[in-house]
């Protein structure tokens, strides 16, 4: 099983529409097993993809699959189509979680799909910094984010990252087909260059999918953008965190 790991706000949707928009993928978004209705998979199956149908919908009304019972029956049927299904963790949850639950700082997604498939791992990350600005543009996220426990889900995703190697946002945008043919190797599917042609027109995909929530939400190019400017107060306190500093260290970014 194919999946693309990321933190909230560090770029993962328009990674995520490169892959998705490229020949033969099939990208399912944000799916974790302790949280299926704020992204609804099923619906994107579904409606999106076609890879389940009012059939399956209505019997899962009395008895809800698992997230294993789900993905296996996506996968099929995605096999049946001649595509590839990958799927987008919806990390958050592993790390920061809010306002939805509490960090299990794990890979829950891989824990309930590692029995019975083998997995093939891709891992993007941005800088601590500019996810936790953006974070602060999210109402819903940024009314009960603490400063502290940020910290401490970076590092612990930043740990899981180094562990298992990375890519960062920030060199995508500077050169997003290298960094999207390697992910294509890690996660073993074709890389089709036609993505340049189509990944700002693809829609199926949770995220900020709407034009002005996020910076680069209304370019047809993929460029850097620079550092929205930080407050100096904020700057120092992320520098006195430990857990923030050692984050970077893993990451390579400069503190």
């Amino acid at each position: 099983m194919r999946i693309v790991r990321s933190m909230a706000r560090s770029g993962g949707t328009l990674v995520g529409k490169c892959l998705g928009s490229m020949d033969g993928v099939v990208l399912l978004s944000e799916i974790h097993p302790a949280e299926l209705r704020v992204t609804n998979p099923m619906m994107q199956a579904q409606q999106w993809f076609g890879l389940i149908d009012k059939k399956d919908i209505a019997r899962w009304k009395t008895r809800p699959p698992s997230v294993l019972q789900f993905v296996s029956l996506c996968d099929t049927r995605a096999r049946a189509q001649g595509k590839t299904l990958v799927l987008r963790d919806w990390s958050h949850m592993d790390y920061i979680a809010v306002p939805y639950g509490r960090p299990g700082f794990g890979f829950a997604l891989g824990d309930a799909l590692s029995d019975a498939y083998e997995l093939r791992v891709s891992v993007t990350t941005r800088h601590p910094i500019d996810q936790f600005v953006s974070l602060q543009q999210l109402a819903v996220v940024a009314q009960k984010l603490e400063f502290d426990a940020y910290c401490t889900g970076c590092v612990r995703f930043a740990e899981y990252a180094s562990g298992h190697g990375f890519h960062r946002y920030e060199d995508f945008t500077r050169e997003p087909e290298r960094v999207l043919r390697a992910m294509c190797e890690e996660l073993e599917i074709r890389f089709d260059p036609g993505y340049a042609e189509r990944w700002f027109a693809y829609t199926t995909i949770t995220g900020d999918t709407q034009p002005g929530l996020g910076r680069g939400s209304r370019k047809r190019e993929i460029v850097e953008l620079p550092r929205k400017e930080v407050d100096g107060a904020l700057l120092e306190r992320f520098r006195g965190n430990a857990d923030y500093t050692r984050a970077c260290e893993l990451l390579g970014y400069e503190v």
